[in-house]
C-alpha cells in the first residue's frame, strides 16, 4: 500500500501518476473503453441492421446498454463503498471480456437487445468505480488525476470506433466481436495488478437501505446536479442518434 496516496491528501504526491495502481487503472479503462466502443459503433448498428432490425428497434438496441448503466450506476457505487473497489472492477472486466463472445450466437434483433442489456453491466460497473478508485489514490491532486484518467478514457472513445471501422473493411461483424472479446480479456492484466485503495473513512457499514435513501435524498436536493445532468442528456441525444444511424446510412 506504500505507493497509494491517501484520499485525504496526506502522503507523497510526486509519484501519484507513475505508481503502479494509477497506471494500471488508467490502462485498464483505456483498453476496456476501446473494446466497448469497438462493439458499439460502427459495429453494433451494422450488425443489428444485418439481423433485420428496423430503425426504431435499432435505436433501442444501441441505447439500451446506456439505460442499464443509468439505472445501476448509483447502486453499484454504493455497493463498492461497502465492499471495496477491486472486487467490482474484476467483475466489470468479466462482462467486458465475456459478453463479446456471445454475439456469435445471436440470430434475431430481440436476442441482440437482451445481450446489450447484459453487456451494459460492464460500463455500469466501470463508470462509478474507476472514478472512485482514481480519486482515492490521487489525494490532493485528484483533479489532475481525473484529467489524465479522462484523457485515457477519451482515447478509447477515439481508437475503438476507428479500429472497428478498419476491421469491418476486411472482416465480418461476428469476427470483429470476437476480436473485441480478446481485447477485453487483455484488461485482466492491469486489473489484477491493482490493490485495494485506502479509504479515508473506511468502508461503509451502515444499513444498505439507509445508505440508498441518503444517497437518493442528496441527489434529489442538489439543483446543480440536475442542471449538469440535463445538459449532458441533451448533448447525448444528438450524439447517440448519430452513433446509431450514421454507420447504417453511410454504407
Amino acid at each position: 500500500m506504500g505507493d497509494f496516496v491517501h484520499a485525504s491528501g496526506r502522503g507523497p504526491t510526486s509519484r501519484t501518476f507513475t505508481n503502479r495502481n494509477f497506471v494500471a487503472v488508467t490502462s485498464a479503462d483505456f483498453l476496456a473503453r476501446t473494446a466497448y466502443q469497438m462493439a458499439k459503433t460502427p459495429l453494433l448498428p451494422i450488425f443489428a441492421a444485418g439481423l433485420g432490425a428496423g430503425d426504431a428497434f435499432l435505436g433501442l438496441i444501441v441505447s439500451v446498454s446506456t439505460f442499464t448503466g443509468m439505472v445501476l450506476k448509483p447502486l453499484i457505487g454504493i455497493l463498492s463503498d461497502r465492499w471495496g473497489r477491486r472486487l467490482w472492477l474484476i467483475g466489470g472486466t468479466v462482462f467486458f471480456a465475456g459478453m463479446p463472445f456471445v454475439y456469435q450466437f445471436v440470430q434475431t434483433p430481440g436476442q441482440l437487445f437482451a445481450v446489450r442489456i447484459v453487456h451494459g453491466l460492464a460500463t455500469a460497473i466501470y463508470g462509478p468505480v474507476t472514478l472512485a478508485y482514481v480519486t482515492e489514490i490521487t489525494g490532493a491532486r485528484r483533479a489532475e488525476g481525473l484529467g489524465w484518467f479522462g484523457l485515457a478514457r477519451s482515447g478509447g472513445y477515439i481508437v475503438g470506433p476507428a479500429l472497428a471501422g478498419g476491421l469491418l473493411l476486411v472482416l465480418d461483424p461476428v469476427t470483429v466481436f470476437t476480436i473485441v472479446g480478446l481485447l477485453g480479456c487483455a484488461v485482466f492484466v492491469p486489473i489484477l495488478m491493482l490493490g485495494e485503495p485506502e479509504h479515508p473513512d473506511g468502508l461503509v457499514h451502515s444499513a444498505l437501505t439507509a445508505q440508498i435513501r441518503a444517497g437518493l435524498g442528496a441527489g434529489l436536493k442538489t439543483p446543480a446536479l440536475w442542471l449538469a445532468g440535463g445538459l449532458e442528456a441533451v448533448a447525448y441525444v444528438g450524439l447517440y442518434a448519430m452513433k446509431a444511424f450514421l454507420p447504417v446510412y453511410a454504407l
